[in-house]
């Protein structure tokens, strides 16, 4: 049976069906994310298309179960933050969508670059970041807790300017870098996939930038590759300034892409605002969840509300949306292990990182409170995944042109629509990588991933 069949029995089914109120008219052009409606009353939130998603009917199954908020904590502001890449997106759905109002939760949110700073000091409770850097603070003393997982395995990309045509013409290129990398773990298995010298000092001219800042340099020419995660490497590849030759998985050490991945990014809690607020702590938990599960019950309009909030295009955010939920695997999920934890460590090993320059949690059983997701009352992910047919709708594997396609449907959008439709991605979506020659070189590889 075709993926469209499946599709089209799936979407019969009663998970779906109130969903789909109509279609979005294309002429109208493409449809941004409302303004969240009145949780107290109820109200849907219009979204992509012509689809409602009314945040108090997601939380019903789960709202009996939950502590009642205390009078005094339900003005209680809390400081959310999240770093500037797609692997944050949940933070973003909880605000867009109306979860957070519904869950009476007054989150204030902010995209930027110091979440792990910030929630070390107490200024920010609840955080988005990058695993490495979130664990030096915890390791120097800062009180803070995983509660659920965010984002599992890949991946960070390596892009190069357009006119490069051989890896032979990367060595000795201007990379955004610095000499202070040369241990980054997702480097060495870029260079060492594609097969690449890693020594930026010897091989490359480093000066060490953040995604965005690179992306910038790439497109005006200061630059002739740089290493990021998404939207800025869709971008690249969308406005036609770069092109992805290579894609960092982050500890697949495993064939099974569940239990094989170590962490990438996470979803952080501070534990002392946990101990003085459980009853906040837990909803604000259970509107991750949630979020996450949105990513994959409404895959258009999640891209779209990641592109507004991120100011790009609408074809960036879906791409994004793509890749993190289907063509890389269920790599956005609140799983989360202690085997991923050790899946971590491992990858330092696999790729040859000295110990003195390894980021590893001192601490993993105290850090890592798997606790909270038992108290919110959210099933397991896979649970979910079986429980709503994503399987069945939406196949790992799919090419970006029939994900567009069954995207579109379930959100009520005109198939007839141009949103999304980049040439490049609807012919080899779901392919991370660009066919240029190899290199052919002399170089020292240090990570002993892979042979060469």
């Amino acid at each position: 049976m075709s993926w469209k069949k499946m599709l089209a029995l799936a979407l019969a089914g009663a998970m779906v069906v109130s969903a789909l109120a109509g279609c979005h008219d294309s002429s109208e052009g493409p449809s941004k994310p409302g303004a969240p409606g009145s949780s107290g009353s109820g109200s849907a939130v219009q979204t992509g298309g012509k689809v409602d998603y009314d945040p108090e009917e997601a939380i019903a199954p789960y709202i009996d179960a939950l502590p009642e908020i205390p009078e005094a904590d339900k003005d209680l502001v809390i400081e959310m933050g999240y770093n500037n890449c797609d692997h944050m997106v949940a933070a973003i759905i909880g605000q867009d969508t109306g979860l957070y109002k519904a869950l009476g939760l007054n989150v204030n949110i902010t995209k930027t670059g110091q979440v792990a700073t910030a929630m070390a000091s107490g200024d920010m409770q609840v955080g988005y970041a990058g695993f490495g850097g979130l664990i030096q603070n915890v390791n120097k003393g800062a009180r803070i807790m995983m509660p659920a997982g965010s984002h599992l395995g890949g991946a960070m990309y390596m892009v190069v300017a357009p006119e490069i045509e051989s890896l032979d013409e990367v060595v000795g290129t201007r990379i955004d870098m610095g000499e202070g990398s040369n241990y980054s773990t997702f480097w060495l298995e870029i260079c060492d996939k594609v097969g690449i010298p890693s020594d930026i000092g010897t091989y490359y001219q480093g000066n060490s930038m953040g995604d965005e800042d690179a992306m910038l340099a790439l497109r005006a020419g200061q630059v002739d590759i740089f290493t990021c995660c998404d939207p800025y490497a869709s971008i690249a590849e969308e406005e036609g300034f770069g092109k992805i030759v290579g894609t960092a998985w982050h500890a697949d050490v495993k064939a099974d892409k569940s239990t094989g991945w170590g962490i990438h990014c996470g979803y952080y809690i501070n534990s002392d605002f946990a101990q003085a607020h459980p009853e906040l702590t837990t909803r604000l938990v259970l509107a991750h969840c949630l979020g996450i599960k949105y990513m994959y019950e409404h895959p258009y309009s999640a891209g779209l509300m990641f592109a507004n909030t991120f100011g790009t295009s609408d074809s960036v955010g879906l791409r994004t949306m793509y890749l993190k939920t289907n063509a890389e695997g269920r790599t956005l999920c609140w799983t989360i292990s202690q085997e991923n934890m050790n899946n971590y460590e491992q990858w330092y090993d696999a790729l040859g990182v000295p110990e003195e320059e390894r980021t590893l949690i001192t601490d993993s059983e105290g850090f890592l409170d798997l606790s909270w997701l038992d108290k919110c009352g959210i099933e397991d992910f896979q649970t979910f995944i079986d429980n709503a047919g994503i399987d069945e709708i939406q196949p790992l594997g799919m090419t970006y042109a029939d994900w567009l396609h069954m995207a579109e449907e379930i959100d009520g959008i005109d198939h007839n629509s141009q949103v999304g439709k980049v040439q490049k991605w609807m012919e080899s979506g779901s392919e991370t990588m660009s066919p240029i020659e190899p290199y052919t070189g002399e170089g020292t590889f240090v990570a002993p991933m892979h042979a060469h």
